[in-house]
């Protein structure tokens, strides 16, 4: 029989479907093997400091956010009330990304900008990631050529094309493959969505360790800072919730003011994040007080 390309219609559409079926099911383990992470997390017995924390829960942006609250609550940076963030002289960074984020700010920096303060693509940020992603709590977002699977669904639905024109310049009844190919293409767009983008992403086990990080320390106001706890007492609440949970009422609500609301989400956010108080009855670490203008922190055929 004078099959086009020796195929009848009706075994076309099978080896057609089959095509189908074998991608789409590679897509899924592509899709679930990328948010897996390498299991290495299971086995993991070491803590995520704040900077950890915080790039899982917001990226490098976060992490930055992290530094500013670290530095006002070292005294070297102060914010005021109209959200201009200034260093001191006074103070020192505690640590390599504060170092890195208080040399970026100039000498002065406004928060509603929200422009990058050096962290992203830095060796710091990337050291950072790389730790997480060997530990298993970060994707490693280098796997580009593989997340191109979803192509090969493009490869045979020219394929189907082709066949299509070449039944009917035959005559042959093509009605099955001519609603196959639109078909196709909605497999083609559920593929894409379930590889999502090729960006970096907390794995199960880094959201999991997230969901942790938040049940042992929940979004504060001020009582941490009334408490007279410093460093990690401020970090930790500013990495999982943003700079809006700074652990300083009156200067959360200076920072849920002018930062962007995105940079204060407490869920995981990689698009493109000491304590001084400022309320009633105590001062600035920087010496001036919180009066009003004053700044705070510092601190069938159918085939073809």
């Amino acid at each position: 029989m004078d099959e086009p390309w020796g195929l009848s219609g009706p075994v076309f559409l099978q080896i057609y479907w089959v095509a189908v079926a074998a991608v789409f099911l590679l897509v899924v383990i592509v899709a679930f093997a990328t948010r897996m992470g390498n299991g290495q997390a299971a086995r993991d017995s070491g803590q995520l400091d704040s900077y950890e924390l915080a790039m899982l829960a917001g990226g490098p942006t976060r992490v930055e956010d992290t530094a500013v609250a670290g530095l006002v609550a070292r005294g070297a940076l102060r914010v005021s009330r109209s959200g201009v963030a200034t260093p001191t002289g006074t103070g020192s960074p505690a640590d390599q990304v504060q170092a890195q984020v208080l040399s970026k700010l100039g000498s002065s920096h406004r928060l509603t900008s929200r422009g990058t303060l050096g962290f992203r693509g830095s060796d710091l940020a990337n050291r950072l990631t790389e730790g997480l992603v060997q530990r298993g709590y970060l994707t490693s977002g280098r796997g580009r050529a593989i997340r191109k699977v979803h192509w090969l669904l493009g490869v045979i639905f020219v394929v189907g094309v082709v066949r299509l024109v070449n039944g009917i310049s035959l005559e042959r009844p093509v009605t099955y493959l001519a609603l196959s190919l639109p078909a196709t293409l909605l497999v083609w767009l559920i593929a894409r969505i379930c590889l999502g983008t090729v960006r970096q992403k907390p794995t199960r086990y880094g959201l999991a360790a997230l969901a942790r990080a938040r049940s042992s320390t929940p979004r504060t106001g001020g009582g941490m800072a009334a408490a007279g706890l410093f460093g990690i007492g401020v970090l930790a609440p500013v990495a999982l919730y943003g700079l809006v949970a700074y652990p300083d009422e009156e200067l959360g609500a200076i920072f849920a003011q002018h930062v962007p609301s995105a940079a204060n989400s407490s869920s995981s956010s990689w698009t493109d994040s000491g304590s001084s108080s400022c309320s009633s009855g105590s001062s600035c670490s920087s010496g001036s007080s919180c009066s009003s203008g004053s700044s705070c922190g510092g601190g069938g055929g159918c085939g073809g």
